[in-house]
């Protein structure tokens, strides 16, 4: 492994295939498809075996497809950021082809972290071990809707300003980046303090949308007591695709549920508070909200 360990490189190109150890202790393998800065655009490949891919495997030009769950054919792509985690393992270079310069991706993972590049596990279990797949996913939910209790907020930017930078959103962008960059900007430009409290404004709005009833409106995705699987990831980011939308449309969806986007989740918008006290301090931000909007966290609305 040390010998493996020492093939890691630390600058990230176009093209860079690494190998990752997944949860049961064999190799999955990422490709880099596109850069921006120090944001990178990973594509999971279908590789998983005991021992690392040669860089002449033809899979590793592949992107894994996804079916677990709530994925529908889904690719595994996502925009990541930071530095090349230490314990993956550079394989080499395959250039793009015209074809894969043009894909573009709009879901974003925040850090480049050891979980990038599981998807190949995950969708192993789906077809390998779905019965034991599902039953430790419901378990962990049901883990944390136990433990979970009343929440109360701290001090809450006020609306008039929250909703201004919520409204810069530019949707004729081309990538997430671009959308929620105008109302990065802003928010970068006040206090640390406004910050915070934008940042708990937002997680107290997604708090209240936090409903067995709204989660019943998603779509093909909704919550259903005898389904076997609920995404509460997914649900948490189609709630932020109602504050996406402005003041009305989320005043007029708390108080009727049914008027729940059934399709555009919107997770980027988890990203405008951090990405603006990392542009105004240099610093990550850590700061916990007093409601947590995470889905299950409100208790009241799941009774």
């Amino acid at each position: 492994m040390d010998s493996q360990k020492s093939k890691t490189k630390k600058t990230a190109a176009i093209g860079d295939i690494y190998a990752v150890i997944l949860p049961n202790g064999e190799f999955g393998a990422i490709r880099i498809l596109h850069k921006i800065d120090s944001s990178y655009l990973l594509a999971t490949t279908p590789y998983i075996g005991t021992d690392i891919p040669s860089i002449e495997n033809e899979i590793l030009k592949e992107v894994l497809i996804q079916n677990r769950f709530f994925y529908d054919n889904d690719r595994a792509l996502v925009w990541v950021d930071g530095k090349v985690p230490k314990d993956v393992i550079y394989i080499g270079n395959i250039p793009l082809s015209e074809k894969e310069r043009k894909i573009k991706c709009h879901s974003f993972h925040e850090k480049w972290d050891n979980s990038t590049g599981i998807e190949a596990f995950l969708e192993w279990r789906w077809e390998n071990d779905r019965e034991n797949f599902e039953r430790e996913i419901r378990e962990e939910e049901e883990r944390y809707k136990k433990f979970n209790t009343i929440q109360k907020p701290k001090k809450r930017m006020e609306d008039d300003s929250f909703w201004s930078i919520i409204s810069l959103l530019n949707f004729n962008a081309e990538c997430e980046e671009e959308i929620i960059e105008p109302a990065v900007d802003q928010l970068a430009k006040k206090s640390v303090r406004d910050i915070k409290q934008f940042e708990e404004a937002l997680a107290y709005k997604l708090y209240l949308l936090d409903t067995k009833e709204h989660a019943k409106n998603i779509g093909k995705y909704s919550y259903d007591e005898k389904q076997n699987y609920f995404s509460a990831d997914l649900f948490l980011y189609f709630r932020c695709s109602v504050l996406a939308k402005g003041k009305e449309f989320f005043e007029s969806t708390l108080v009727n549920p049914k008027n729940m986007p059934k399709d555009g989740p919107f997770e980027p918008l988890l990203s405008i508070a951090s990405d603006a006290y990392k542009r105004r301090t240099g610093k990550e931000f850590e700061y916990i909200t007093g409601c947590d909007y995470e889905s299950f966290s409100n208790v009241e609305g799941w009774k």
